[in-house]
């Protein structure tokens, strides 16, 4: 910079401000004296447009004349004010000369002097620059040129990108010469092309008609006073399109009397499009309050009430000075007005929403329930400013509660009042209710019923074939009759009759089942339930969100409340237009749809319920109201929508209407004749089954016409008995014998409960009837059967009793004859042995011990003594097992192989009866290999398998047993000869010492007999 500023002694001694710049305006040079002048250092000068130096108010005037002259290529002169450094402005004549450089670059020369110097050495000046322009070295200049450039193209660029995103274009017009110069903005903005070269008359084609005379004034008062003007006025484009402009221009006026308009000239459409949206918008607010099936009211922040909306004031009766302030309070029933006047002043105090429900005093004089609400409005800083509150009409909805809570009271005590014992069932066969009766029989919680924990409560000998039965029922949908025995809470087994079948929805889907237990042992019948869950009814209105919208006349919406983007998930630009049908149910859109559209093409109000889906997913019930507004000719221009949550109510009446036909069916579906008189003993109810058994109608039974139905032997007894209890209130319970349809009189079982009223007072009489004619039948038969079968069992007995003795002194004797013929064959010897002879003597005499010992023993079993035990080495016994089988010369070209460690410990037993168990199932298991193909094979072996059981197992490679536990059974044997008697003894000795036996196939071929006997004490211990 230093070698450009040499412009010689001309520049830097001139008292007066100068600078060289650039065609386009940027600095390149500055003079000390313009430095002292400004107050600005020389580097904050440069490379700034010279322009920021001249006062604001001038600037305008200096930048047109400026142009003028480098269109024309004249010296510039003009008279300017330049901001001083102290604030106050300077007066001088500006002149510039322009002089090409080297290589095409055009720079300007500028020299200020105060309007009291010498203005007249102009010519001597240029000469002096002209000299002086011959020292400026060319490269430097040429770069910083290029550089100055880069800058104006790049500042060019940010002016109109600015022009572009504030639609704000730029215009200068000469009223003298009717030259105009628009900006690319201004020609997007009047839309002509930027080739063309604007005119007035092309700006006055583009106003809209009825501006156009306006427009014109404005201009005429402009160009005839030389003053800035600022007005709006609208376009009118080529397509019909209306836009809004808003110019503002200012008059610059040089030394000459030149005068020129700068302006700028900006689109104002989607401002004015907003202010007129807020607009409608309020008149739509005010509109949609009016005509909202809800009272609107404000309060300020002290609880005052400023505003109450048309609809309160109409209902209330109130005039608008008797109702502002707090004199709405006064509508407010008596009953209630302490604690809603305490509830809203606590909501002042802590500035949290208020909800309550109370009666208001209509202008006729009634009381109706509302849901009153009420919000905070607050500030930036969070005071509160207004309060705001809507009023609900839920008279309605309070007295269907009321009445709903009435029938399921009435419903609930018909169903307690059934004397026996009800349950309900899911289709997937899990218990859903028990009735107190049932869990007071069983003496159980219910949940000890849950997850087939009613199992443990049946018999043992039932359990399988009742679960069977029952499940088989379940699958096929069909109803469930069982007899077997259940467990009472005393731990009797008592015989029950258990009956139950579906209940199925229109679609003929099960829903539920429901059965009842009649206890038949005593001819008792346990009292009806039918109790369900609990029914959840919640208030219906605890919150009743109000969500609005608004739709134009074809059916789209331009507006939603807050209310329903929050609740629905959905932001403004997924709900407008029709994006906000996506939330209806499938099942519910199209009606939906075409409900509203038939609205909109008749006008009329349009009330329907729906389901909307949430932002959690979950489809809720609503009731939208849909209401039309018109204009000033009758055209619809607005349809205003509301929504109010009615999932709860919804819920609620479809579980009640369930509820009564659940209970309805249940009626109709437990396997008995019901029926139900009045306090003085008159039918008042007679199920369909009672009807078609007794092939009569209830007026047949009106007047004491029942007792034509009762055997004539039966009828003195049960009038008796049935008006003691109508006198008495005391359960009625007969068994007697009623004609059927057919005319066959049979035997039923008949009991009545009565109803009381919370005073006692008996208010009606439920009770059922059941044929038991087919019982009391079978229970005279089954006395026969069982005399019989003691006759029977007696003689099994006495055969089992021998078949028993026989096979338990087979083993000792054959081992007697054994050692006997061992001695006589030593004897005959050719030299006697008689060592040998007396060993198979003192085993002769040792196994007839051993019979005598087995017959004592068996003895003491069937008198039922008790046997003695002591703690022995099972491998001892199992050694002398294995001896005495394989002394039988049949048994011992079989091997048995023994894997068993002598170190085990010791176990109680008698070892006369183990030795016997072991023998039998080792003779079993070579009788088992005798014709196989497979070389015969007898495992033996032992182990300990826990802390407190020892496992013994006998393993053969045979054919295996068919059935691994009816083998155990008397009697049952699979050898030609067997008498099927050794199993079944072994197994209840194993059992006698706290074992267990049992039996099972091998997968590789044979069959495993194992014996679990306990430990001792002492080896227990010692372990």
């Amino acid at each position: 910079m230093a070698d450009i500023t040499k412009i010689g002694d001309f520049f830097e001694n001139s008292p007066h401000p100068a600078w060289l710049a650039t065609s386009w305006g940027e600095c390149l040079y500055v003079n000390p004296a313009l430095v002292c002048l400004t107050g600005l250092k020389s580097d904050q000068i440069n490379q700034v447009d010279w322009r920021s130096f001249v006062l604001e108010e001038d600037r305008a005037a200096a930048s047109a004349s400026w142009q003028k002259t480098l269109g024309s290529g004249t010296p510039y002169r003009t008279r300017v004010r330049l901001r001083g450094f102290d604030g106050v402005p300077v007066t001088i004549d500006l002149t510039a000369f322009g002089h090409t450089h080297n290589g095409g670059t055009e720079l300007w020369f500028f020299t200020g002097s105060h309007v009291h110097g010498n203005t007249e050495q102009y010519p001597r000046l240029e000469a002096q620059l002209q000299a002086t322009l011959n020292v400026i070295p060319r490269k430097r200049v040429e770069e910083q040129l290029v550089k100055s450039t880069q800058e104006l193209k790049r500042s060019e660029a940010y002016l109109a990108e600015a022009q572009r995103l504030s639609h704000t274009g730029s215009f200068g017009w000469n009223p003298d010469t009717g030259e105009i110069v628009w900006s690319d903005e201004t020609y997007r903005i009047f839309e002509y092309d930027c080739g063309t070269k604007p005119t007035m008359d092309m700006l006055v084609a583009r106003l809209h008609p009825q501006d156009r005379a306006f427009f014109q004034q404005v201009i005429d008062r402009a160009s005839q006073t030389a003053t800035g003007f600022e007005h709006e006025y609208r376009l009118l484009l080529a397509d019909g399109r209306v836009k809004h402009v808003h110019a503002i221009a200012h008059v610059l006026e040089d030394g000459s009397g030149n005068r020129e308009f700068i302006g700028a000239v900006t689109d104002i459409t989607e401002r004015k499009t907003a202010e007129e949206k807020i607009l409608c918008s309020e008149r739509e607010l005010r509109t949609l309050i009016d005509v909202m099936p809800a009272y609107v009211g404000t309060c300020l922040p002290d609880g005052t009430a400023d505003f109450l909306s048309q609809s309160w004031l109409e209902y209330s009766g109130q005039t608008k000075e008797e109702a502002m302030g707090g004199g709405w309070a006064g509508a407010l029933h008596p009953d209630d007005a302490d604690r809603v006047l305490a509830n809203w002043r606590a909501g002042l105090d802590s500035g949290e929403p208020v909800e309550m429900e109370f009666r208001c005093r209509r202008a006729d004089g009634t009381y109706r329930w509302f849901l009153n609400r009420n919000l905070p409005l607050r500030d930036d800083e969070g005071k509160i400013v207004r309060w705001y509150g809507i009023l609900f009409d839920i008279d309605l909805l309070k007295k269907t509660e009321s009445a709903l809570q009435m029938r399921e009271h009435e419903l609930l005590g018909i169903i307690e009042t059934i004397p026996s014992m009800i349950l309900s069932i899911s289709p997937t066969g899990e218990v859903t209710h028990l009735n107190q009766r049932h869990l007071e029989y069983f003496g159980a919680r219910f949940e000890e019923l849950t997850n087939r924990g009613w199992a443990k409560f049946i018999h043992p000998d039932d359990l399988e074939e009742t679960a069977k039965s029952f499940f088989r029922s379940i699958e096929a949908g069909e109803p469930y009759n069982l007899i077997n025995r259940l467990r009472r809470a005393d731990g009797e087994y008592r015989w029950h009759h258990g009956m139950g079948g579906p209940l199925r929805d229109p679609d003929g889907k099960i829903i539920q089942y429901y059965g009842l237990s009649v206890d038949i042992d005593e001819w008792k019948r346990a009292e009806e339930i039918v109790r369900k869950s609990e029914r959840e009814l919640r208030t219906l209105i605890d919150v009743m969100p109000a969500i609005v919208g608004v739709s134009l006349p074809d059916g789209t919406v331009d507006f939603l409340s807050q209310s329903w983007l929050d609740y629905f998930g959905q932001t403004t630009e997924e709900a407008m237009g029709g994006g906000w049908a996506s939330v209806i149910h499938p099942d519910d859109v199209d009606r939906v749809l075409a409900n509203r559209q038939a609205g909109l093409a008749s006008g009329d109000l349009v009330v329907q319920e729906l389901r909307c889906r949430g932002a959690d997913g979950v489809y809720r019930w609503f009731l939208n109201r849909s209401l039309p507004i018109r204009d000033d000719q009758g055209k619809v221009v607005k349809s205003y929508g509301i929504l109010f949550d009615i999932d709860v109510l919804k819920k609620t009446e479809a579980a009640l209407q369930m509820r009564e036909h659940e209970l309805l069916g249940i009626i109709e579906t437990i396997p008995a004749m019901l029926w139900a008189l009045s306090p003085t003993g008159e039918p008042t109810y007679l199920s369909q089954r009672f009807l078609e058994y007794r092939g009569a109608s209830v007026e047949d039974y009106a007047n004491r016409g029942w007792e034509n139905f009762i055997h004539p032997d039966d009828r003195e007894a049960n009038a008796k008995a049935f008006f003691r209890s109508i006198e008495t209130g005391e359960s009625f319970n007969v068994i007697q014998r009623y004609r059927r349809a057919d005319g066959e009189f049979r035997w039923n079982h008949v009991r009545g409960e009565p109803l009381r009223d919370p005073e006692g007072k008996i208010i009606q009489w439920y009770g059922l009837s059941m044929d038991i004619d087919d019982r009391k039948r079978a229970e005279d038969h089954l006395r026969d059967t069982r005399i019989k079968l003691a006759k029977v069992s007696r003689l099994a007995t006495v055969a089992e009793l021998a078949a028993s003795i026989a096979h338990e002194l087979n083993q000792p004797l054959m081992s007697i004859l054994a050692n006997a013929q061992a001695a006589k064959r030593w004897l005959n010897a050719a030299s006697p042995n008689v060592m040998e002879v007396n060993s198979s003597i003192e085993r002769t005499i040792r196994d007839a011990r051993a019979a005598d010992e087995t017959m004592q023993h068996i003895r003491a079993l069937f008198k039922q003594e008790s046997f003695v035990k002591k703690d022995v080495k099972l491998p001892d016994i199992l050694n002398e097992v294995v001896r005495i089988v394989q002394e039988d010369p049949q048994k011992r070209a079989v091997p048995v192989e023994c894997h068993v460690d002598e170190c085990l410990p010791e176990v109680p037993v008698d070892q006369i009866q183990i030795q016997q168990v072991f023998i039998n199932l080792i003779v079993n298991a070579i009788e088992a290999l005798d014709g196989q193909q497979v070389p015969p094979r007898v495992i033996l072996r032992a182990a300990v398998t826990d802390s407190d059981r020892m496992l013994v197992q006998v393993i053969d490679n045979g054919p295996g047993v068919h059935d691994p536990e009816q083998i155990f059974d008397a009697f049952m044997t699979t050898k030609e000869k067997g008498m099927g008697i050794g199993l079944a003894v072994s197994r209840s000795i194993i059992e006698a010492h706290g074992g267990q036996l049992w039996a099972e196939n091998n997968k590789a071929g044979g069959a495993t007999f194992n014996v679990a006997l306990p430990l001792s004490h002492a080896s227990l211990t010692t372990a």
